[in-house]
């Protein structure tokens, strides 16, 4: 009798052993498949990156005509409530710098899951230099909240710096998207920063506080208006704003609304709260929110009609730079 020996066909691999023989059919979208494709993928913007060099001088340019749109400058600039206060770019800006370079990819792949938390690897490579920073954030898989969602398990209770009781609970899928996407964008901005010459940066935020001085100054009233309304879709009353401020919204001077500006675009990206920020003040003895604390390019011009003893627009040139330097001492986003 003459034992039969199958020939492997296409999709199918032989494997043997102990004097056995089996075919494992594999689909053709196999992991090796994917792997070839991302590999060629990588290898097309290479190429792509040797034909098309950038320009400093152009990638200069693009960016600096970003920041004299008010609506971008508007969210380019985030201030945090560390210490005496701490100003810097935000993801747009570094989205928006990493488009006028060009040649600069990224990703943020998971690379490992469980029922605890989810580990997301951020990256950012400079095609042209060769150069890749990464950074790998951790999400928990719970969320924080005074009162109990009805349905949901407690895993444990506590209570925070103010004397509050505050559960943690089981996050949904929806909140561990919520919050793996505040922990990406954090990472992302501070790998794409440092692909970003200093120089061309400094000058961006600088035009950043020049072109929403010019847009305050020639109506403050509607800066404060917007101002009241975006901190209002954040929960956070006009009210509150008295409070934080020490005197009507209607009477900040541009140093205080740069620094509500700054700070309603940390709240928005998630990377600080607004009790961080009554805190902040609390710590600072009640002083006014923008007194000595807000930044502004040196060539910014006052108004004339600017109000006796008012922080005008040039009185905190020096600010500015002190607070990004600040800010730089270490690589920026290691404060998140």
């Amino acid at each position: 009798m003459t034992d039969t020996v199958k020939v492997p066909q296409a999709g199918e691999v032989q494997q043997s052993g102990f004097g056995s023989m089996a075919l494992e059919r594999r689909a053709e979208t196999s992991v090796v498949a994917l792997a070839e494709q991302a590999k060629a993928q990588v290898q097309a913007r290479y190429v792509m990156a040797m034909q098309r060099p950038r320009d400093l001088m152009m990638a200069r340019q693009r960016l600096l005509e970003d920041c004299k749109r008010p609506k971008f400058a508007d969210a380019a600039i985030y201030h945090k409530p560390v210490g005496d206060g701490i100003e810097g770019p935000s993801i747009r800006m570094a989205e928006a710098a990493a488009r006028s370079m060009t040649n600069i990819i990224t990703s943020a792949t998971a690379i490992y899951d469980d029922n605890e938390k989810r580990i997301v690897r951020v990256s950012a490579t400079d095609l042209e230099a060769n150069i890749t920073y990464d950074r790998d954030v951790t999400v928990l898989k719970t969320i924080e909240r005074k009162s109990v969602p009805k349905g949901r398990r407690v895993l444990m209770s506590r209570i925070n710096s103010r004397g509050d009781t505050v559960h943690i609970i089981e996050a949904i899928d929806e909140e561990i998207l919520d919050k793996e996407a505040a922990h990406v964008s954090k990472a992302l901005r501070t790998v794409l920063l440092r692909l970003i010459p200093g120089d061309i940066l400094d000058e961006a935020i600088e035009q950043c506080y020049a072109t929403m001085s010019a847009k305050d100054a020639a109506d403050p009233a509607a800066a404060v208006k917007a101002m009241c309304d975006a901190f209002v879709a954040l929960g956070v009353t006009v009210e509150m704003l008295v409070e934080y401020l020490g005197h009507p919204v209607a009477q900040a001077v541009p140093a205080e609304i740069r620094k509500l500006r700054g700070a309603y675009n940390a709240i928005h990206a998630g990377e600080a709260t607004w009790q961080q920020f009554i805190a902040e003040r609390k710590e600072a003895g009640g002083k006014p929110a923008g007194d000595g604390q807000a930044t502004t390019p040196a060539d910014a011009t006052p108004p004339s009609d600017a109000p006796k003893g008012q922080a005008t627009l040039g009185d905190v040139a020096a600010k500015a730079k002190a607070s990004r330097e600040k800010g730089k001492e270490r690589q920026p986003g290691e404060d998140d």
